[in-house]
C-alpha cells in the first residue's frame, strides 16, 4: 500500500475557470482533489450526496451558496452540506475533501456562474 500520495502531474478534470486534480486514495469512503482556480466553477452545482469541504491555500474568492455571497481568502474553509447550489469565482488554490466520494451521478449543474 502506498502511504504517500504525489499530486497528479496532468489534470483529471478541465472547467473553463479551473483545473483539478483527484488523488488516488485507497479509502473509497472519501475523496480528495487540488483545485487551481483562475478564474473559477463555469455553473452552479449541487451535490445529492456528499458535503464538499473547501480549504483554500492561496488566493481570495467569493462564494456564492444558497444565493448568499462569502468573501474568501487563504487560510479560510467552506463547507457546503448535501442539497445546497453553489458556486466560486476568483483565482485561488483549493483543497477539496468530499465525503462520501464523488460520484459524477451524484452532481447537478444549474445555470451559468453570475459571480465573474
Amino acid at each position: 500500500m502506498s502511504y504517500i500520495k504525489n499530486l497528479p502531474s496532468n489534470p483529471s478534470f478541465i472547467q473553463k475557470g479551473l483545473s483539478g486534480y483527484n488523488f488516488e486514495l485507497n479509502n473509497k469512503e472519501i475523496s480528495i482533489s487540488f483545485e487551481d482556480c483562475f478564474k473559477g466553477h463555469d455553473k452552479y452545482h449541487t451535490n445529492i450526496n456528499s458535503s464538499k469541504i473547501y480549504y483554500i491555500l492561496d488566493g481570495k474568492g467569493k462564494f456564492k451558496i444558497n444565493n448568499e455571497i462569502f468573501d474568501v481568502k487563504k487560510d479560510d474553509l467552506v463547507e457546503i452540506p448535501p442539497n445546497t447550489e453553489f458556486v466560486f469565482a476568483g483565482k485561488m488554490k483549493l483543497l477539496l475533501i468530499m465525503s462520501p466520494a464523488f460520484r459524477i451521478q451524484d452532481g447537478i449543474d444549474g445555470k451559468d456562474n453570475d459571480l465573474y
